[in-house]
């Protein structure tokens, strides 16, 4: 017996709607989720723990970190001391009441803590603040 497939009249189509709709609503859902998990996992530091200290406060403060090997990250960036003592000035004209986060890895040089600690007090933000993870307690 013979099989005459050319007399399809019809022909087979999916429906990509609901597929497209799914797949736009899942790039929506991680978009939104990686913009709030983006905070505090911008480099990759190992915070030194400390007994004392509070909570963060609900202000945004102005955040610098300090890589093991001697880099300062600001605003996402690298920048030399001198481009941070700037930054810090700037930033001190716009609003007195500014306040600094130092995130420092604990493999940190500390005089170059200090000199983030001396860059904050020369463009005279009063509100300097060390980052710490609670202590473990045994």
């Amino acid at each position: 017996m013979r099989l005459d497939l050319d007399d399809v009249d019809e022909e087979f189509q999916m429906n990509l709607t609901p597929m497209l709709d799914v797949v736009f609503n899942l790039l929506l859902f991680f978009l939104a989720a990686t913009t709030f998990a983006k905070d505090e996992v911008e480099l990759d530091l190992r915070l030194p723990e400390a007994r004392t200290g509070a909570e963060g406060q609900a202000t945004h403060p102005l955040v610098i970190q300090v890589l093991a090997d001697g880099r300062l990250v600001f605003d996402g960036r690298v920048v030399t001391l001198e481009a941070l003592v700037q930054k810090l000035q700037s930033a001190a004209a716009r609003n007195r009441e500014q306040s600094v986060l130092v995130r420092g890895d604990k493999q940190a040089q500390f005089g170059l803590g200090l000199q983030v600690l001396d860059a904050c007090r020369l463009a005279k933000l009063g509100k300097v603040d060390f980052a710490a993870l609670p202590a473990q307690r045994n």
